[in-house]
């Protein structure tokens, strides 16, 4: 919580300068980062073979598909990529329009937006995007067993929890860190533009304040 504070502190400092240079290098990686993700899950899923009349024969996808593999670990790491260059994209939006800016009704609405955005993104996209992954590419259905708990543990009754049930609790419990997540943050950006806190006095052994003499 300390370093957060810290943080918030140092980015209230920040000049114009560096400012406009930090929102416009994570901005240009995101934009890029989501355009690389995007090529990633397109052909980490596209087919490379096809069946007509019983015969297979092979589908050409052209150099980018011979380099990127049909794998479904591919595919959730262009996930990972997209979702890490969504926040790039977020925080660079933020820094360039938002950040140590005199608060105007129209800035007001252009972080409201991005907030907006941000929202979309944490509490929509990527929890609809892991139920669509876990359902097809992970085949988690309630049909296969993940874990029986041992007898004894269960007063001899055989229970067994299924994938589905995992792959609910994997979303639930996402749901609740990024809620903890935004709470604190919340609360942290109030310390926004704040002067750094104060570094607390070296103690002696025998618990008093050590203090500096001053030479004559």
């Amino acid at each position: 919580m300390k370093q957060l504070s810290q943080l918030m502190s140092r980015l209230g400092s920040l000049d114009d300068g560096k400012r406009l240079r930090a929102g416009g290098v994570m901005l240009a990686l995101g934009t890029v980062g989501l355009a690389l993700a995007v090529v990633i899950v397109h052909y980490a899923q596209v087919p490379r073979e096809a069946v007509e009349g019983g015969v297979r024969t092979a589908i050409d996808v052209g150099p980018i598909g011979d380099i990127i593999p049909d794998n479904i670990w591919v595919k959730f790491a262009g996930y990972l990529i997209a979702l890490g260059a969504s926040q790039l994209m977020v925080i660079g939006g933020l820094f360039l329009w938002v950040l140590n800016k005199p608060s105007t009704w129209a800035r007001a609405a252009v972080g409201a937006f991005i907030a907006w955005i941000e929202l979309v993104i944490l509490f929509g996209i990527v929890p609809s995007e892991w139920l669509n992954f876990s359902q097809t590419d992970l085949d988690m259905s309630p049909a296969k067993i993940a874990v029986t708990l041992p007898r004894w543990l269960v007063l001899g009754n055989e229970v067994s929890i299924s994938q589905a049930a995992v792959k609910d609790s994997v979303s639930m419990g996402y749901h609740l860190v990024m809620l903890g997540l935004g709470a604190v943050l919340a609360y942290k950006l109030q310390d926004l533009g704040k002067p750094m806190p104060a570094e607390p006095a070296p103690v002696s052994p025998y618990g008093r304040p050590l203090v500096r003499k001053k030479e004559d």
